[in-house]
């Protein structure tokens, strides 16, 4: 009686610290380099006196300009380049590679016995008049399964985003002995041409995850669609 006791508590303690450690994660998940919206790309640039230089737009001001010309950022004024480059910088927004940060967190409802996992995922530099598409999956495991192959989607989240800010997506996990233990998420973000901007998790082996989920509203492809 004692061992399954000591035993009962072992599980417990893990299971604490398992949770903890997930909690405890906070990621800067830059997109992968492969499908990653492109920031400024490099430009002829023309200078008053008809010389031609090949170069990356970094900032810019009311007078100055800065480019980036073979690795090197130089600090240029706006009447040293050519009219058509001064009336091109006059409309033109610099573009920065999208950016996308996750951080999970939790808190205790001791009255509804349940754990509310938050996973806050943050858009940074998406382009103008452009949207996102997110799909979460939490991943859990039924505390009624005492076998290890219970591991299972317990809910997912179809969102589309149309400017920066931080978004927060919750799922509860229920804490008495028919609940659920939370295991972990991930996330894809789609345009909305279908193409996959970033596929995150907080466990690599939770990616699997996202192939299965049936999705609702998911853009698709053009040449999937017919």
């Amino acid at each position: 009686m004692r061992e399954n006791a000591e035993m009962f508590f072992a599980r417990l303690f893990i299971r604490f610290l398992l949770l903890l450690l997930q909690v405890l994660v906070f990621a800067v998940l830059p997109v992968s380099a492969e499908s990653e919206p492109e920031g400024e790309k490099p430009r002829v640039w023309t200078s008053v006196d008809g010389r031609k230089l090949t170069g990356t737009l970094e900032e810019k001001g009311e007078d100055w300009v800065k480019l980036k010309i073979k690795g090197k950022v130089y600090n240029l004024k706006l009447e040293k380049l050519s009219e058509e480059d001064q009336n091109y910088l006059k409309t033109h927004k610099i573009r920065k590679p999208l950016e996308i940060r996750t951080e999970l967190k939790s808190y205790k409802d001791n009255d509804l016995e349940q754990t509310v996992m938050t996973l806050d995922v943050e858009f940074a530099n998406m382009e103008e008049n452009s949207e996102l598409y997110l799909l979460l999956v939490w991943i859990s495991k039924k505390r009624s399964d005492q076998s290890g192959g219970s591991v299972s989607i317990k809910e997912k989240l179809e969102c589309f985003y149309d400017r920066d800010g931080i978004y927060s997506h919750e799922a509860s996990f229920f804490d008495n002995k028919n609940g659920d233990d939370f295991r972990g998420w991930a996330i894809r973000v789609m345009d909305l041409e279908g193409a996959v901007i970033a596929e995150r998790a907080s466990a690599s082996s939770y990616l699997r995850y996202l192939e299965t989920v049936v999705t609702r509203r998911a853009p698709v492809p053009p040449e999937e669609e017919k």
